[in-house]
């Protein structure tokens, strides 16, 4: 086996490119402990990453599909990325994606879990082999890494409402509500939260107010980042990325988002937080995430 990496396409971007030589005869037995091929380590934005690339799937049974995952290698580390994996069309010369997601994935070095993220269906051998995909009995799959270092984007089929989208804080207008929670504000203004967010305005009954949401349970800066957070969906359509927060933080703070969804409004911001938080599952989390997520939409 022989891998190369191939160019960096922005510092928050990269791919590599694993060469699977002796393709039609390579087996798990081949592969030594684990039974895959595990790639040198590359850097996509300042962290390490590895390619791991199972022959006959990555089930207990021998099954007839190849696996590819990526891991996130750099010791403890939290990551928010996309990612894809691309085969080799070696006669035209052209890179085809066979396996990817659009929404970003959450990595966490230090979550069995979390840490690694594929399929174990990536394409049949017996469609494979005799393909434009293997030439040299050589099969090339290209990983494509691409980090959130600053926002989030989700896709959903509930359209946002029309009100257009602007940057949050907003500085070409001043604001006309604003909140207090755990000891920090947060402007806003009326128009785009009676879009997006009616719920928060139940509260404001004239301009220049300024609404105090007190939770007696819940007072901390974590309560404070994820109404935050909340109010840059509202103006926004995407989730800031949170710095400091291990992958059960960043899963904890879907969780407040979720929640807070359901209190204002927000089906939107519901629906993509509850599928973000089914897909950042591990097994430290899966039990009171679940139960979360349950709970919120017995009341929805």
């Amino acid at each position: 086996m022989e891998t190369a990496p191939s160019s960096s396409m922005s510092p928050a971007s990269g791919t590599y490119v694993l060469d699977v030589h002796g393709f039609s005869g390579l087996r798990r037995q081949h592969c030594g402990g684990g039974g895959c091929i595990v790639s040198p380590t590359f850097t996509v934005a300042g962290l390490e990453w590895a390619i791991r690339y199972h022959p006959e799937g990555d089930a207990d049974e021998v099954t007839d599909d190849v696996a590819v995952f990526v891991v996130l290698v750099t010791k403890d580390a939290t990551a928010w990325a996309h990612v894809e994996f691309r085969l080799l069309d070696q006669a035209a010369g052209e890179m085809v994606t066979f396996f990817g997601e659009k929404d970003p994935i959450l990595f966490d070095s230090g979550s069995e879990d979390l840490s690694t993220w594929g399929t174990g269906e990536l394409a049949a051998r017996s469609f494979l082999d005799g393909s434009p995909y293997v030439a040299g009995d050589c099969l090339k799959i290209e990983c494509a890494v691409d980090v959130c270092r600053d926002r989030l984007t989700f896709h959903h089929d509930t359209p946002p409402s029309g009100e257009p989208f602007r940057q949050y804080p907003a500085d070409d207008e001043p604001a006309d509500v604003t909140f207090k929670i755990a000891g920090e504000t947060f402007p806003a203004h009326v128009s785009v939260l009676a879009a997006r967010a009616p719920g928060l305005l139940n509260n404001t009954t004239s301009q220049a107010a300024t609404i105090t949401i007190d939770d007696d349970d819940d007072d901390t800066p974590a309560a404070a980042a994820a109404f935050g957070a909340l109010l840059h969906f509202a103006y926004t359509d995407t989730l800031p990325v949170a710095s400091g927060l291990d992958g059960a933080g960043h899963t904890a703070l879907l969780g407040r988002l979720l929640v807070a969804a359901g209190r204002y409004g927000m089906a939107r911001l519901g629906a993509i937080c509850e599928r973000a938080m089914c897909r950042s599952l591990d097994a430290g989390t899966a039990a009171d995430t679940l139960a979360m997520a349950d709970g919120t939409a017995s009341t929805r």
